[in-house]
């Protein structure tokens, strides 16, 4: 069925049953309005697109062949990608999400019908739940759908499973090939359509030693000298600042990020966070501490990523430079896609805080 309403151009005051943005009046499915004298237009069917609807003083023609002081434009898919490019088409603005899009249109005359959803989650891996992980064998299973389970390695270290500290924890030595992977896909890899977060629970028993950092995740390869491909690093310095490395561009464009303010201290439990888009947008790539930001900055470049190797969480992958392998417990680890804020990181801590001891 058809998900339709009714839109009107006013310049007067209020019309009960409405609300106002800029000069429309916007009738909701769901309530009617009184006669007002003015010509109302029933707009797009929203189950087929998101709509813009925006007035037009100067008029056009309208369906019924009387002129129309206000006109619409619609997406072709419900994706907050296609939302954020006809948004930023429609302005000539540019904004950092779907989001920031919405925020605009609102303020600068304009109706949407888009509405944030929350952020997709790809992958939820949680050492205290059973059904992610029984106690046993090398596979740490995916509580989601999508089936984004990691493979446990002991390599020349040790990987072992216990409760002691936060009711399901994975302890890790530090040895060569030591490592907890995901397997690389499109839920795993970066985006530069939609902002992703990798957030991962962990206790440190050491950090970084002089230009080393301890790597906490990574998703990428060196290739020789300075050279990286496409993925991100995420370590723990010798300042027990969290430190990261975002590369794109066929390894062309690498910004690193280094955490200010909230540090990293051994045998204490934090939530480590990775929030990044590839993408010249302000402030596209964040870490954070917890639910404190610690960094944040633009990626830059031409806004292109092809990152091939497998999520790493706790080891580095060959050729990558000064890091280290993770020396702690690693408890669960959140992968989420889409418009994601601040404020999502928060609710994440929030939710999960109470096994790590807060």
């Amino acid at each position: 069925m058809p998900k339709t309403r009714t839109f009107a151009y006013n310049t007067g005051a209020d019309i009960p049953g409405t609300s106002q943005f800029g000069q429309l009046a916007v009738g909701t499915p769901s309530a009617g309005y009184e006669s007002s004298g003015l010509k109302w237009w029933n707009g797009p069917d929203e189950n087929l697109g998101y709509v813009i609807a925006y007035p037009n003083p100067g008029g056009q023609p309208g369906g019924d062949g009387k002129t129309a002081d206000l006109g619409f434009f619609r997406t072709s898919t419900l994706s907050d990608a296609d939302f954020l490019s006809l948004s930023q088409t429609v302005t000539k603005q540019t904004f950092a999400n779907a989001s920031s899009a919405k925020a605009w249109l609102d303020s600068n005359g304009y109706w949407t019908s888009w509405s944030s959803s929350g952020p997709q989650l790809l992958a939820e891996l949680d050492a205290s739940n059973p059904s992610s992980y029984p106690g046993s064998f090398n596979t740490w299973f995916d509580l989601t759908a999508n089936n984004n389970d990691a493979i446990l390695s002991a390599g020349s270290g040790s990987l072992t499973y216990s409760t002691a500290s936060a009711s399901g924890e994975f302890d890790l030595s530090g040895g060569s090939g030591t490592v907890i992977s995901l397997a690389d896909n499109a839920d795993t890899s970066l985006s530069s359509s939609n902002s992703k977060s990798y957030s991962i629970w962990i206790k440190a028993d050491a950090i970084g030693f002089m230009s080393f950092s301890r790597t906490v995740m990574c998703k990428q390869q060196g290739t020789g000298g300075g050279s990286t491909s496409d993925g991100f690093f995420v370590g723990i310095n010798s300042s027990n600042q969290v430190v990261a490395r975002v590369t794109s561009d066929s390894g062309s464009t690498v910004k690193s990020y280094s955490g200010i303010g909230a540090t990293i201290s051994t045998g204490v439990w934090y939530m480590v966070t990775l929030l990044t888009k590839i993408s010249s947008d302000a402030n596209s790539t964040k870490l954070f501490i917890n639910s404190t930001e610690v960094a944040s900055g633009s990626q830059g470049g031409s806004g292109v990523v092809d990152d091939q190797r497998n999520l790493l969480l706790g080891n580095y992958d060959s050729g990558i430079q000064n890091a280290q392998a993770f020396d702690g417990m690693i408890g669960s680890l959140y992968i989420k896609e889409g418009d994601i804020a601040a404020s999502d990181i928060s609710t994440l801590f929030d939710d999960t805080k109470l096994r790590f001891g807060y």
